[in-house]
């Protein structure tokens, strides 16, 4: 069995809740590696014991996508005995050195006693073993600030050590579904998919709902959007997205509304339509993309406009970010790539040519009463299509 210790950092931060937190991060890490058979994980002073039979990189490529994972690492295990620990430590610099192809590096012994009946503290196991590894291979060299290797070891109760090469970074965080579901209005662009991810690192769960305009928009504008929410599927154990047909409201607010005020009446029937959503999925706030000023409905005054629709947060992790900054990020999470296929959505539909850039609640209020706002919104809820993710199905992210 091959074993990975994987450590928390804000989850260790609760109180007398932290065990329901460090359970649901446990239940939704079983979740995501079911995909790669049974595997046995169990807790250990503030650590995660995972132990697996199968291969480790594909389990450690899907740790990395989990919310509430500090960082992990591959580990073997020994007992309190200098000796065992010495040898397990020569066995590590062997691998290192053996898979790098040199004869020598620098390193540095890094040592946590978390037992303190242990003889030795911290500093003087660091230095102990340090020395002992230099003995046995006297071509490596010592250098605390920047070395090539470094070597962990943490010292636990019941004559129980473990040692390791590297610490791979996490996600950060909460683990999903500690913190309630959310509605994320999700488009094909850079922005929504970056900001829905930004919410699963905080514990959120999103349902995912998007607006399409078909026949205006084609099925690729769909097809996109399906594999934006795939893709971040991966940072949450199950995933819904709903698609809403768009266009007959589109058609009406074009026939019977101004011109200008086109993009706040979508924008106000998105929230309509998903104020009737929010409440059959318990959700507990809204999520989007926006950020001041970038386009025209995203000023002070348009957003107000917008966001008076519903009784609940409207949550916007973008808002002071600029576009190049959210581009950053939607590289780093891997939607980038997605996101700028050349296909456009319902947001380009029926445009205004001059948009209202600093709407008032009661001019738009008194366009939107030209609608039947409750029939449209009637007719639109009996054509939803729902569609269903499992991160444990999508074998193609973790190849």
């Amino acid at each position: 069995m091959q074993q990975i210790v994987i450590r928390y950092s804000e989850v260790g931060l609760k109180g007398k809740n932290r065990h329901w937190f460090e359970n649901l991060l446990i239940k939704n890490i079983k979740k995501h590696l079911s995909v790669f058979g049974s595997c046995q994980i169990s807790k250990i002073h503030g650590r995660i014991i995972l132990e697996t039979a199968g291969e480790v990189l594909p389990v450690c490529n899907a740790l990395q996508y989990i919310p509430g994972i500090a960082n992990f690492s591959v580990a073997v295990s020994a007992s309190h005995d200098m000796t065992d620990i010495a040898e397990n430590a020569l066995l590590l610099t062997r691998k290192f050195l053996e898979n790098k192809k040199v004869e020598s590096a620098t390193f540095k012994v890094s040592a946590r006693r978390a037992d303190k009946t242990f003889p030795m503290n911290s500093m003087q196991l660091s230095a102990e073993m340090g020395g002992q590894i230099l003995d046995e291979l006297p071509a490596l060299r010592v250098d605390l600030h920047h070395p090539q290797m470094e070597i962990g070891i943490e010292i636990w109760p019941k004559n129980k050590s473990i040692l390791y090469l590297e610490k791979i970074p996490g996600q950060g965080g909460l683990p999903s579904g500690s913190a309630g579901k959310v509605i994320s209005l999700i488009s094909g662009g850079i922005d929504s998919p970056v900001s829905s991810w930004f919410m699963m690192k905080r514990g959120c769960t999103p349902i995912f709902l998007h607006f399409h305009s078909f026949p205006f928009v084609g099925e690729q504008s769909r097809q996109k959007v399906i594999d934006l929410v795939a893709h971040l599927s991966r940072y949450q154990p199950e995933s819904t997205l709903i698609i809403v047909p768009f266009s007959d409201i589109q058609k009406a607010i074009k026939t019977d509304c101004s011109e200008k005020n086109r993009t706040l009446l979508y924008r106000r029937m998105m929230y309509h339509i998903g104020e009737k959503i929010r409440k059959q999925y318990h959700a507990l706030a809204f999520v989007t993309g926006e950020a001041v000023g970038q386009v025209a409905s995203q000023t002070l005054e348009n957003l107000n406009c917008t966001a008076a629709v519903t009784t609940v947060p409207v949550l916007r992790p973008l808002i002071g970010m600029e576009k190049s900054e959210i581009i950053a990020w939607a590289k780093k999470i891997g939607t980038y790539d997605i996101s700028i296929q050349p296909f456009p959505d319902c947001c380009t539909v029926f445009q205004p040519r001059k948009p209202e850039i600093h709407g008032h609640l009661r001019d738009i209020e008194a366009d939107e009463a030209h609608l039947e706002v409750e029939k449209l919104i009637a007719e639109t809820m009996e054509k939803l299509e729902i569609m269903n993710f499992q991160t444990q199905t999508q074998d193609k992210f973790w190849s």
